[in-house]
């Protein structure tokens, strides 16, 4: 079993790894220019990686909808991380965090249409957040490009003991469950 040191450690080196590869991909777009680009935003650890089909509409949603937070906005990669992740699209990046949930948005110029995730299929499900208030979120959902769920709709346990949750779909479909404590 791994211990706390060594996670750390391999956060770190990742990190470091991707702002090298990060660095390096705006240097290149600086050939022949006598300064260097500035440093690569700060890239959060651990993350989540989501593929999106368009950059800005997904940063809106999650920061304005949801309450995220743009820890590091757009970056241009291009084909520098062609290799690690296994497609030969040019890509953007940005970084969005709530909590201690950062969340890697790839917006890859070339990209599949988004398939259903069923809850019972192995593999990742959903994302759920806890919310202050609950009906504001909900209303906030469609203005930003999502679709609430209304079917989802449940309400659990007592007061101090239980929670309303519904489901929500991101822009591209991803389900997302929107809690609030009783």
């Amino acid at each position: 079993m791994p211990t706390l040191k060594s996670l750390i450690g391999a956060g770190i080196a990742r990190r470091s790894f991707l702002a090298r590869a990060l660095g390096a991909a705006a240097l290149a777009g600086t050939a022949g220019k006598a300064q260097a680009a500035d440093p690569p935003n700060p890239v959060p650890s651990p993350r989540l990686g989501l593929c999106v089909s368009d950059l800005q509409r997904t940063v809106d949603f999650y920061c304005k909808a949801l309450g995220f937070s743009e820890v590091a906005s757009a970056q241009t990669i291009g084909n520098a991380l062609a290799k690690a992740m296994q497609t030969d699209s040019p890509l953007n990046v940005s970084f969005i965090q709530r909590g201690g949930l950062a969340i890697e948005l790839l917006h890859f110029a070339a990209h599949k249409k988004a398939v259903p995730h069923p809850m019972d299929q192995p593999g990742l499900t959903n994302l759920t957040v806890l919310v202050e208030d609950f009906d504001k979120t909900l209303a906030l959902v469609p203005k930003f490009g999502g679709k609430v769920i209304e079917a989802t709709r449940t309400k659990f346990g007592v007061p101090g003991n239980g929670a309303n949750i519904v489901f929500v779909e991101d822009p591209d479909g991803v389900r997302i469950g929107v809690e609030a404590l009783l």
